[in-house]
């Protein structure tokens, strides 16, 4: 009769299975081991990566699937959670990689364009559509400080309330009560009005309507329903009744709306617009006492429009490999994690567009892969931490036969590379070793030499068929 994974574990002294996970986000050894280390990550692309404070400077990792980009993402995040919580000039995390959104939206709205002639492609979704999803990420990230009490919004200059109030009006996402519910509330406390104020322009209003006989009102009126529907209009990636955004822009000033040139049609596909956007952006952060704004963009194999499909990846991803964007401000820096497949895009790009990229400004990490005896120094990690003590080190090798010799555990874990293969050859040897164990000891339950030959000849055809499944290779 065979044992239980659970005693085997408790042979080692392990409270929960070290290796059962194997997506970062569900991964809670690979969390406590990131809290223990200072939200630092063991792996020599971290400082190239990280930047100071974390996230500064803008780079590119590509790895793939299994590598651990998520991982170092996620250590990315919780080191300015903790920079957050430390310093007061804080850090405005971004995140793009919920692409399905914004990707279904401008294809619902680019085919109801009666003007159109040909099918919309993936080559349509350019750096303006970009620009404008990272503008609704960004409202999102900083609506969630103003909610947490992070922000004090009376520190902004008028003009900036005003920008602000239009940015909003334009990218806050959600069905209409949400909208509407965040918009009023936004008004009332970036454009406040007292009693007087706005008895006072009742009263203004009502005099300015007499006067010119309804035209100054109702030529108001026009304008803002204008700029409402040319927002409507021109910014494909999500969507919005172009009443609701009137209703909210009214409380702008006209004359501010004005000098922002966005009534007129067209601009749907200008990145200079959104460029002025991102900036107004930054400025309003900076103001609010942030340092630095971080966009981490991630999970770009995953949209149905997409699929992991390398060519549909890279049509989608070159707009915003732009030097004009990615070295835009200072404050500004961008963190892509990205499929290896890209990199052959960069590798073969035509002097063109790496002209326009500037590949040699940006930190580009490749290739983003893992030696041996790091991996076996992460697996001794994570048996560590899940024992009664984590205090006192646990070498993997302590999972084995003694007469194992440690330099076929490394030529094994040399063949994996990545730790989610790691981790997925560990659990099966445990599994095989209790499937092939009959009686528990006093001992810890040791991998056997015959189980261990026995998984490591499978996983190599195992490895090879999933990057077939794929379209990649291991190399």
């Amino acid at each position: 009769m065979s044992i239980t994974m659970s005693q085997f574990l408790q042979s080692h002294g392990l409270l929960r299975n070290p290796f059962i996970e194997e997506e970062a986000q569900n991964d809670k050894v690979f969390e406590n081991l990131v809290n223990e280390s200072g939200y630092a990550f063991n792996h020599q692309a971290w400082d190239k990566f990280f930047g100071d404070p974390p996230g500064r400077g803008t780079s590119m990792i590509f790895g793939v699937k299994g590598s651990g980009k998520s991982a170092l993402r996620l250590a990315l995040e919780k080191n300015i959670a903790h920079f957050n919580r430390e310093h007061p000039e804080r850090i405005l995390l971004i995140n793009y990689d919920n692409f399905n959104s914004f990707l279904e939206s401008f294809k619902r709205k680019s085919d109801q364009d009666r003007k159109r002639e040909s099918a919309v492609t993936l080559t349509d979704f350019g750096l303006a559509q970009h620009l404008d999803a990272i503008l609704v990420c960004g409202m999102e990230a900083l609506l969630a400080e103003v909610n947490n009490g992070n922000v004090a919004l009376d520190t902004l200059e008028p003009y900036q309330r005003h920008e602000l109030m239009m940015l909003m009006a334009f990218y806050i996402s959600g069905p209409p009560d949400r909208y509407n519910r965040i918009m009023t509330e936004m008004n009332r406390r970036l454009l406040p009005r007292g009693l007087f104020g706005r008895l006072g322009g009742a009263i203004k209003n009502a005099l300015v309507t007499v006067l010119t006989l309804g035209l100054v009102p109702l030529n108001r009126s026009l304008f803002y329903a204008g700029v409402a529907r040319s927002a409507e209009r021109e910014i494909l990636v999500r969507v919005r009744n172009a009443r609701d955004v009137k209703r909210v822009l009214r409380s702008i000033s006209s004359g501010y709306l004005k000098d922002q040139d966005i009534r007129r049609r067209g601009w749907r596909d200008e990145a200079d617009v959104r460029r002025l956007f991102v900036t107004k952006l930054i400025d309003i952060v900076l103001s609010l006492g942030y340092q630095q704004i971080v966009v981490v963009m991630d999970k770009v194999d995953e949209p149905s429009l997409i699929n992991g499909d390398r060519e549909k990846m890279e049509a989608f991803v070159w707009p915003l490999w732009n030097n004009r964007i990615l070295q835009l401000h200072p404050n500004l820096s961008f963190k892509m994690l990205l499929p290896r497949q890209l990199y052959e895009a960069v590798r073969k790009a035509s002097s063109e567009k790496a002209n326009e990229a500037r590949f040699d400004k940006q930190k580009i990490i490749y290739p983003f892969r893992w030696g041996d005896k790091q991996l076996y120094d992460m697996m001794s990690d994570r048996l560590r931490i899940c024992r009664t003590d984590p205090s006192q080190p646990y070498p993997l090798e302590h999972l084995f036969d003694e007469t194992m010799p440690k330099r076929e555990i490394l030529i094994a874990l040399d063949r994996l590379r990545q730790p989610r293969f790691v981790l997925n050859y560990l659990y099966r040897l445990i599994a095989e070793t209790c499937a092939q164990t009959d009686q528990v000891s006093d001992q810890p339950i040791r991998i056997q030499r015959e189980v261990f030959y026995q998984v490591t000849a499978t996983i190599g055809e195992d490895i090879k068929q999933y990057y077939q499944t794929l379209g990649e290779s291991p190399e």
